[in-house]
């Protein structure tokens, strides 16, 4: 008898605790009990168990880790020819392959060679590359991006499905040919660990452990990336450098978190700490023990990402401070939902006036704290994103 297989195409994958690694280990496991009728497959690089959770995982060699631009690339091009391959040897009629966006244009070579062997397509958009590049580095001339995103385009609408994060990211797509029948809002979720709030004892826990037991803590948790946006939250800790009941911390790594650590230095800003990456079964406390979280993104890639990190302090039940386009999805998701703030990326004393103010009203905190959580639990739950999911990979199996 055919068993249809799910197949997902991804450069990392468990036991990588990359954001896409975790959100694919989520989906793929998640959906083994829902999808009984079916098998779920995983492509990525590096070593591990070919066996996990009942996912079928194949391994492409090489690893997650470079040094440089050059070693970067060398590792994703060996990781698009290996999963061109194994797509190949894995695919046929009847089956559905599902590419993310790491590495980039990941869409645009495997794409091909799924349908030629008879799958249907979908794209799991976390990223829009080449765009991306270019709100990176400007319009540089003799940059090939031209070719790249018509090679992008030419892949999305040969999909059956295209998954986009929110609203901002599905005008792009659709401004790119994509029709409406293929397109599929669908947010990122939470960590599952965070379906249940912390206990109040390992919230405590967590901030002694800190250092910070006494003082209003506000956090910016997870990756220090480049479509990240950190002059307000710095100006804002400069502006509070004398308020020692106020701290700021820094959890987690990225490629601008030197720059970022640097520039407090320079500034003297003694309010500003970095800690490490918490691990997936601290996460819950370590969420749920600032007072408030920041949430940042350069206004060049509003319709470009979105950041993931936003579920998972809805989930915690804490309020947001926004750093971004005022105007934009994010900011208007908070002013709807009435769980946080949203600020400029010059608006650094607009940014310190905020913590001022929810520093000394508990009420108002637990307030924003309680609409948090049920913004969470009306958007970003695993349950009703795998429940979505199941919906959009049986629509792409017979469309």
């Amino acid at each position: 008898m055919f068993v249809p297989r799910v197949i997902f195409v991804n450069r990392v994958y468990r036991p990588s605790l990359a954001a896409t690694a975790q959100l694919l280990t989520d989906l793929a496991e998640g959906l083994i009990p829902r999808l009984r009728d079916w098998d779920v497959h995983v492509i990525a690089a590096g070593t591990g168990p070919e066996q996990c959770n009942g996912v079928s995982v194949h391994r492409t060699g090489g690893d997650e880790l470079h040094t440089g631009l050059l070693s970067q690339a060398r590792n994703y091009g060996q990781f698009l020819l290996r999963a061109r391959q194994q797509t190949a040897l894995l695919a046929r009629p009847g089956d559905v392959v599902v590419m993310m966006t790491d590495p980039p244009m990941l869409g645009a070579a495997v794409t091909g060679i799924a349908k030629e062997r008879g799958a249907g397509v979908v794209h799991w958009i976390q990223d829009i590359y080449p765009e991306i590049v270019s709100a990176h580095v400007g319009a540089i001339a003799g940059l090939p991006l031209a070719p790249l995103r018509w090679k992008r385009d030419h892949s999305w609408r040969a999909a059956r499905r295209c998954v986009a994060l929110g609203e901002g990211m599905a005008e792009v797509v659709t401004a790119h040919g994509v029709s409406a029948d293929k397109l599929v809002i669908a947010p990122n979720w939470a960590p599952r660990e965070l379906d249940a709030p912390a206990p109040e004892a390992a919230v405590a826990a967590r901030r002694v452990a800190w250092g910070c037991a006494d003082k209003f803590i506000v956090a910016y948790s997870g990756n220090l990336g480049r479509v990240h946006e950190f002059a307000a939250v710095l100006d804002a800790a400069d502006e509070l450098r004398g308020r020692e009941d106020i701290v700021f911390l820094f959890i987690g790594r990225g490629p601008r978190f030197d720059e970022v650590r640097a520039a407090a230095q320079t500034r003297g800003l003694a309010n500003i700490r970095f800690l490490p990456p918490e691990t997936r079964e601290n996460l819950a406390a370590a969420l749920a023990a600032p007072d408030a979280h920041l949430v940042t993104l350069k206004p060049a890639f509003a319709r470009l990402v979105y950041p993931s990190k936003l579920a998972g302090v809805l989930a915690a039940g804490r309020p947001v401070l926004f750093v971004g386009p005022p105007d934009g999805e994010i900011a208007r998701l908070l002013a709807r939902e009435q769980c946080g703030a949203a600020f400029a990326p010059s608006d650094g004393s607009g940014l310190a006036s905020t913590v001022r103010q929810w520093q000394a009203d508990a009420t108002r905190r637990t307030q924003l704290g309680r609409a948090a959580r049920s913004a969470y639990e009306r958007h970003f739950t695993f349950g009703s994103a795998l429940a979505h999911w199941e919906d959009i990979l049986r629509r792409a199996a017979t469309s």
